[in-house]
């Protein structure tokens, strides 16, 4: 080669294959760069789910805390005749009906629990249609319903429709 001679391979020369190389790294990170992107936004939806679900799952373990909490202080009252009479006195309560009420509030409750465990993702679908036949069950008791129909309001919208339209039983044969 002479001295003003540039040097080729193949006939390319070598700022044809810098240019050819700086292509292919720059391709490379560019591949490089969508799959990571790629892999991160997984990784941060998955995440987020993960996030949801615990954020839900302490909602539903709240809510159910609650009606125990409810729970032991109904039953404190019942074991303790001297303070039940004392408590349905001063309220100006029929005894009986007072705990009939209280066991109608506490069915009610325990299926709100369970809905918000389903409506939460804690409960998949396949266990939740048992619990929906019991809790149809729960429903059909007078005193649930009548308890529900006093209360309905002071639940959400969502729980509403469901007791109302998945159920509640309606006697066909009028």
């Amino acid at each position: 080669m002479g001295n003003g001679a540039i040097a080729t391979i193949w006939g390319f020369t070598i700022a044809d294959f810098t240019a050819l190389l700086m292509v292919i790294f720059t391709f490379v990170t560019t591949v490089a760069n969508l799959l990571l992107w790629v892999s991160t936004r997984r990784t941060v939806t998955l995440l987020l789910g993960q996030v949801r679900h615990q954020i839900a799952s302490s909602y539903s373990e709240a809510q159910h805390y609650a009606v125990d909490a409810h729970r032991d202080i109904f039953f404190g009252l019942l074991n303790n005749p001297t303070l039940l009479e004392s408590f349905t006195q001063a309220n100006e309560l029929d005894a009986k009906a007072w705990e009939l009420q209280k066991i109608s509030s506490f069915l009610v409750n325990q299926v709100m629990v369970g809905y918000l465990n389903f409506q939460n993702g804690i409960v998949k679908s396949s266990h939740f249609e048992g619990f929906k036949r019991d809790a149809q069950d729960v429903f059909r008791y007078k005193t649930v319903r009548s308890h529900w129909e006093k209360v309905r309001v002071a639940h959400s919208k969502e729980f509403r429709h469901f007791v109302e339209t998945e159920l509640l039983w309606r006697d066909t044969q009028a």
